[in-house]
């Protein structure tokens, strides 16, 4: 049903923005003269210009020139609601290995009702091709990490190349959630060492690989030049307080569940110190994977991506201790849940839906421009959503003048001369 769900809306999401970029072998920012389409063998080559000139998130946008070299969006709407679907079940499955519970279906419905909710601008962090590469996709990658972490491994060429493979692309997944995942599986480590004297040289590995990745990211001098910021006091206290009033006013009621489930698991004694330092553990890293970006120049919405999974195992460890038995509450609250959605999915569906047909007549404005002379196009500009489940909204798009951006790429992208926008 999820993966259903996830289809339906991915299939009313065309391409977006940067999605239209990452058509052909990167070169610069700007589009240039004579350009290539992209195709598999030349991704390598693509990413080190990619590198070079903007940003090292390799791993991310990798994933969406692979997609973009396909004449259809079907493979990739497919494939990222499958995705969707694999970081519920990291979730889940990571709550239950540490509560030792089983399965409980009301409870994965109840994790997919914490992302449907509380996941950061889902339109730009889940629809968007761009932006679920980068924050999606790369949440299964540093989620499976940490969960391949929290069992004793022996050292054998399988598990230290699935260490070594995980632990590169975690560090090299982005700049905030993947080191925030290293941070939680140290703790885990530190966790086991005070407690049997034992350190995983499996996990020790994957750490260190963790690192090279995360270093060769940020060693980019597409990054470097980006990124850069005066570092002040004031900047940085600044940066916190935009931070926290985002957060708070984001995450207020799931602060306020985690709270209200550690009561009552401490109360009902059904938590033992081991599962309270897992909760801890994963709340750090949520605190540190959002509060790190008061170092970086921006801190949008979708950049929480990852502080929030981590949040989400660390309120659904003591859900699962408290309500995994429970044959009345969980179907209650599920019920209740699922109302919320059905009226939260339909107002966010018409939203997605008037975006999906103002672009589809632009692309069938621009389309016949192909077969004129001159190929210029005009087109009406998207209405402006505010619905933070549409990707389009605070995103760039098509602009009036011809020779704005979004306007040249799009250009590139549909082989027109040009493309004009109009209200």
């Amino acid at each position: 049903m999820i993966f259903v769900i996830m289809l339906v809306l991915n299939r009313r999401v065309l391409y977006t923005a940067d999605d239209y970029v990452y058509r052909f072998v990167y070169q610069l920012p700007e589009p240039q003269a004579h350009m290539q389409k992209i195709t598999t063998s030349l991704i390598p080559y693509s990413m080190f210009n990619h590198y070079l000139h903007w940003n090292g998130r390799f791993v991310a946008h990798s994933v969406v020139q692979f997609f973009m070299q396909f004449n259809t969006k079907l493979i990739f709407d497919i494939c990222s609601s499958a995705i969707y679907v694999g970081l519920i079940v990291l979730i889940n499955r990571l709550a239950e290995k540490i509560t030792q519970k089983k399965t409980n279906p009301f409870i994965i419905a109840m994790i997919f009702f914490f992302t449907w909710f509380f996941i950061p601008f889902f339109g730009q962090s889940v629809l968007w091709m761009s932006g679920s590469a980068n924050y999606l996709w790369m949440s299964v990658i540093y989620l499976g990490f940490i969960l391949f972490n929290l069992s004793w491994r022996k050292l054998n060429i399988g598990n230290v190349l699935g260490t070594i493979v995980l632990g590169f692309l975690t560090g090299a997944s982005n700049e905030n959630s993947g080191p925030a995942a290293v941070l939680i599986v140290l703790l885990f480590m530190i966790g086991r060492f005070v407690k049997e004297r034992k350190v995983s040289l499996v996990s020790v590995i994957g750490v260190v690989f963790s690192a090279v990745g995360f270093l060769l990211m940020m060693a980019s001098p597409g990054s470097q030049k980006r990124g850069t910021m005066k570092y002040s006091s004031e900047v940085i206290q600044h940066n916190l307080q935009e931070i926290f009033k985002i957060s708070y006013g984001d995450l207020k009621w799931a602060y306020l569940i985690l709270i209200i489930l550690l009561i009552a698991v401490i109360a009902f004694r059904k938590m033992n110190l081991e599962q309270f330092f897992a909760v801890t553990f994963f709340f750090i890293g949520h605190l540190a994977a959002i509060y790190v970006m008061a170092f970086s120049p921006e801190h949008p919405e979708r950049t929480f991506f990852g502080g929030v999974m981590f949040l989400g195992v660390a309120i659904f460890i003591p859900a699962y201790l408290l309500l995994s038995e429970s044959k009345l509450i969980v179907p209650i609250l599920s019920v209740a849940c699922a109302l919320g959605f059905a009226f939260s999915f339909n107002t966010a569906y018409q939203d997605i839906s008037v975006s999906y047909h103002q672009t589809q007549a632009q692309y069938q404005a621009i389309k016949k421009a192909q077969h004129q002379t001159p190929k210029n196009a005009t087109v009406k500009i998207l209405t402006p959503q505010h619905s933070k489940y549409n990707p389009t909204n605070g995103v760039i798009g098509l602009a009036e003048q011809p020779d704005q951006i979004m306007n040249r790429w799009e250009s590139k992208f549909f082989d027109v001369n040009q493309i004009s926008g109009h209200f």
